[in-house]
């Protein structure tokens, strides 16, 4: 059994596992970060047809580097962490509806294949660069590896600047 965990016994048949304080503590903020990732996929898409789904990728990716910050360099108390995860939620989820619509708009007579780059793509370039980042973490900290990654929704964000309108598209298609 693993050592942050006790187990209480009654019955057999009515055993159960009571976490210690530090497991409630992750429970709870990844609930956090995922409600407020359900919420905001919810709102992307309205926000997406209101605003634009450039402007909301854009919004999405400036507003994620704030929230980080203070996480990174100076927050030890887990409570404020654990708050910051809210902005960190919405800003984080926000682009994943319009990413995906835009990608279909590009791609109009090949929806399946759009949804499937749009988000595999994604998926692939974390999974080439978490061994890379590990291995920082290893040799020089965890803190270390996270800045290497806080400024990249910027870098997004400049790339967004350079996307057509794919109503433009549409329009010259």
């Amino acid at each position: 059994m693993p050592r942050n965990r006790c187990q209480v016994r009654g019955h057999k048949s009515n055993a159960m596992q009571v976490l210690y304080r530090r497991d409630v503590q992750y429970f709870t903020a990844f609930t956090i970060l995922f409600m407020a990732g359900v919420i905001e996929t919810l709102l992307g898409g309205r926000l997406a047809d209101y605003l634009g789904h450039l402007r909301v990728l854009l919004i999405g990716f400036v507003a994620l580097t704030p929230p980080l910050l203070p996480i990174l360099i100076s927050v030890r108390n887990g409570g404020t962490a654990t708050v910051l995860l809210v902005p960190i939620g919405l800003a984080l989820f926000s682009i994943y509806s319009p990413m995906v619509v835009m990608g279909q708009k590009y791609l109009p007579n090949r929806i399946g294949l759009a949804s499937g780059v749009t988000l595999g793509v994604a998926v692939v370039i974390g999974g080439v660069a978490l061994p890379l980042l590990g291995w920082i973490a290893d040799h020089h900290g965890i803190r270390t590896a996270l800045m290497r990654i806080v400024f990249l929704p910027l870098l997004d964000a400049g790339l967004t600047l350079t996307l057509p309108d794919p109503k433009i598209l549409l329009k010259q298609g």
